[in-house]
């Protein structure tokens, strides 16, 4: 390296003596050579800009897994929702034998809905409300017979025997005494048996579970 530098001077040496001979000689003519003052700016002072606020991103709230119901939560969940349908169903029975004792005696409601009187009854007692009369003349004096009323009474005891009535629930649904009752069933030659299986259950149908 430093032989390089060496040959790079020597190289230049006659330009820089012919300069220096030049100097010379433009001095002895009286030549004068100002040195000039080199004001160096400093450059210009740059402004960063602030750097801006960053934005915190939304916060996003993840909402927990939600946990399954174990089975004993299910099986309480199903229980209410049975109880509640049972009232409702029970609910509905009342306000459609509420409507039938309107224009009904007990017999006719038991005819439509096949009930027994008892369970009419208690419905009755429940809802506040009461059937319509029931003709009982003659009930208390078997002397006086009716004879619209007796056929009446006989087609009614003939409709409860083929519905499977027993002769205690006939006569409790036409609504009169032992001793009237054989007398109806001898008077229009009424095979009754003296047991039978009872009447079907009153059907009200089911109301379909909502989606």
């Amino acid at each position: 390296m430093i032989s390089n530098h060496l040959g790079m001077v020597e190289a230049l040496r006659p330009a820089s003596n012919e300069l220096a001979h030049n100097i010379e000689a433009f001095l002895s003519k009286g030549g004068t050579i100002q040195v000039l003052e080199v004001v160096v700016k400093p450059p210009p002072a740059r402004h960063h800009p602030e750097p801006k606020p960053r934005k915190e991103k939304a916060r996003v709230c993840i909402a927990e897994p939600v946990k399954f119901l174990d089975k004993m939560a299910l099986r309480d969940i199903e229980r209410d929702e049975r109880k509640i349908m049972r009232e409702k169903a029970k609910a509905d029975e009342l306000e459609h034998i509420r409507g039938l004792a309107e224009t009904m005696t007990y017999t006719q409601a038991i005819l439509r809905t096949g009930m027994h009187i008892r369970s009419l009854q208690r419905l009755a007692q429940l809802g506040g409300f009461k059937f319509q009369p029931a003709d009982t003349r003659g009930k208390k004096d078997l002397r006086f017979v009716d004879e619209e009323r007796d056929a009446r009474n006989a087609t009614l005891i003939r409709e409860l025997l083929g519905r499977g009535f027993s002769r205690n629930q006939a006569r409790e649904s036409i609504q009169t005494n032992r001793k009237n009752f054989e007398r109806l069933l001898a008077k229009f030659d009424i095979d009754y048996p003296k047991a039978t299986k009872g009447p079907a259950p009153a059907f009200f149908p089911k109301q379909a579970h909502s989606a």
